[in-house]
């Protein structure tokens, strides 16, 4: 497997083999959620996992599911820890991201590593005001949702005017 390009600090694209004209899958790591690249810590944990996958040819994915984005989903391991360790639990352990328990994880000892992470105050926990990635998306998807203030007041003065113009003009041409 060849990593092609790491895309924030859950989500890889991954080349099956080491044949650069293979095909291409898009990879969300299983069991976390690491900062999106516009949060506090969002370029930090996508630089760990870069720096943890970069240029290694050890890296075994084990797919856990497929994703509603079509992604798939899994674990990688490091071939010489077999299943001890993993990419997943290392970035968890180092406060890269944190252990998605809405998705599972369990199994890897993600729920240590975070408490572990959380305890020690390491990356993400160091200043004890980081948002939660997926409140981060809730956030801003309701921000896209909501229209803007400005817009619902320019929405209004066109339609002052309109009824402005209908109640002085509409006499005038009857």
């Amino acid at each position: 497997m060849r990593i092609v390009r790491v895309q924030d600090g859950d989500s890889l694209i991954v080349s099956p083999s080491n044949d650069r004209r293979a095909s291409e899958l898009r990879l969300r790591l299983f069991g976390i959620d690491a900062p999106e690249r516009d949060q506090e810590f969002g370029r930090e944990a996508m630089g760990r996992l870069s720096s943890l996958v970069r240029d290694r040819n050890d890296l075994v994915l084990e797919p856990v599911d497929t994703d509603r984005y079509g992604r798939l989903v899994g674990v990688l391991y490091f071939r010489k820890s077999g299943r001890q360790h993993s990419v997943n639990r290392l970035m968890v352990e180092e406060g890269a991201a944190r252990w998605y328990d809405q998705y599972g994880g369990q199994e890897l000892g993600l729920e240590r590593a975070e408490r572990d992470a959380r305890g020690s105050r390491r990356g993400i926990w160091a200043t004890g005001r980081q948002v939660a990635p997926w409140e981060h998306r809730r956030a801003q998807r309701q921000r896209k949702a909501r229209p803007s203030r400005v817009r619902w007041l320019l929405v209004a003065t066109a339609l002052s005017v309109l009824v402005l113009v209908g109640v002085y003009l509409l006499p005038q041409l009857l």
